[in-house]
């Protein structure tokens, strides 16, 4: 169904999530809900920021959105089509160094996804897609034919990234992503996704526990609290000004970064 704007990408209504713990031969132990009731909806060139702690429901926001978990009830409905086989939505995950395939070089990882975003074969991607490809996240005079362990963690990173948008997703979900780097390198791929949120009207999802960093990238942002939204607006506002007791603890425990 359309949802009635050309910019409109996606939008949820009342998304819930329970995952059920089996107890002894299959008897029900315990239910939690992950997610109770979120609305959202992303726009064509949005840079939304999401915080929360751990457990809050975050990252299995994220994994619905990008198709990985079916939600249990509620609405998420599309107003873009899939490229290739690829799913609207892609995922940068938290750890560069477990991302990538260490028995795959880098210009296989990428011409794979070239392909299947394509839905073409990969003998027809050219390597000079790939060399294209790298350049875009900053990577011009990268060696194609080397390995993830030859790289270090940001340059991965950046490689786990050039692999999403090389499947053209609509939106660009990034679950913690420079949170296992170190703070040196965090303020450069921070830079690197406005960036490309810039040249491309890609719209991110820019998802941390650290509202600091959130504040770097995002002009909006939605704080999250044991599955729900408990707050939600401009983010320099909701720093300087927070309406909930929850979200001034997240300000409070933000550890100073010189480098952002």
């Amino acid at each position: 169904m359309s949802l009635g704007n050309k910019d409109l990408l996606f939008e949820g209504r009342g998304i819930r999530k329970k995952y059920v713990r089996e107890g002894f031969l299959g008897s029900r132990q315990s239910t939690t809900d992950a997610l109770r009731g979120i609305d959202i909806k992303m726009r064509r060139g949005d840079l939304l920021g999401v915080v929360g702690e751990s457990g809050s429901g975050k990252s299995t926001l994220a994994k619905i959105i990008c198709g990985l978990e079916d939600l249990s009830s509620g609405e998420l409905t599309w107003n873009v089509k899939p490229s290739g086989k690829s799913h609207p939505a892609q995922m940068v995950f938290q750890n560069p160094f477990n991302s990538l395939n260490p028995k795959l070089k880098v210009g296989y990882t990428l011409r794979e996804a070239l392909a299947y975003g394509g839905f073409k074969r990969m003998a027809s991607v050219r390597k000079e897609e790939v060399v294209a490809l790298l350049d875009k996240v900053g990577m011009n005079k990268v060696n194609p034919d080397a390995y993830p362990h030859q790289f270090s963690g940001g340059q991965r990173q950046r490689i786990a990234i050039a692999r999403a948008l090389a499947l053209n997703p609509a939106v660009l979900v990034c679950d913690e992503p420079v949170s296992a780097l170190d703070i040196s390198i965090q303020a450069q791929i921070l830079n690197l996704l406005k960036e490309i949120n810039k040249k491309n009207r890609l719209a991110i999802m820019f998802i941390a526990h650290d509202i600091e960093a959130v504040g770097m990238i995002s002009k909006d942002v939605i704080v999250m609290k044991e599955g729900s939204i408990v707050e939600r607006g401009d983010v320099v506002k909701i720093i300087k000004s927070p309406e909930e007791e929850y979200t001034k603890k997240l300000i409070e425990a933000v550890p100073v970064n010189p480098y952002l």
